[in-house]
């Protein structure tokens, strides 16, 4: 695996940490469909949340969530849409659409959790 896998794995490491710290539960990692890839999907009470997490070691090219453009946003609303599809026993949640932003600086982790990153209209 390369140093830039590497990266995101730990970040992705990292924001499921974060997230059974909050109280939320992982169901899956790195759900994969021709849609495309949802990160983390976690329930925390009766909400789905489908998170997309951006690690970085450099804010040079912008902060990590600056990634989750339009188009990204697309593939992962498509991609949370076949997973409902698959998954009928969620049908009742609110699903919500989240961006856990990890950023490696100065030998310190930030973490950043921005619910509801992106609704509908996004």
């Amino acid at each position: 695996m390369n140093e830039r896998g590497k990266l995101g794995q730990s970040g992705e490491s990292k924001a499921c940490a974060y997230l059974k710290n909050c109280g939320y539960r992982i169901i899956e990692r790195n759900f994969r469909c021709r849609m495309g890839e949802i990160d983390i999907i976690a329930s925390e009470g009766r909400k789905l949340c489908f998170v997309e997490v951006k690690t970085r070691c450099s804010i040079a090219f912008g902060l990590p969530r600056e990634a989750v453009g339009r188009a990204k946003q697309r593939k992962l609303r498509k991609a949370a849409g076949y997973y409902m599809m698959l998954h009928g026993e969620y049908g009742d949640y609110i699903l919500r659409m989240d961006v856990i932003e990890i950023l490696y600086f100065n030998s310190k982790t930030y973490v950043n959790h921005i619910k509801n990153a992106f609704g509908e209209g996004a």
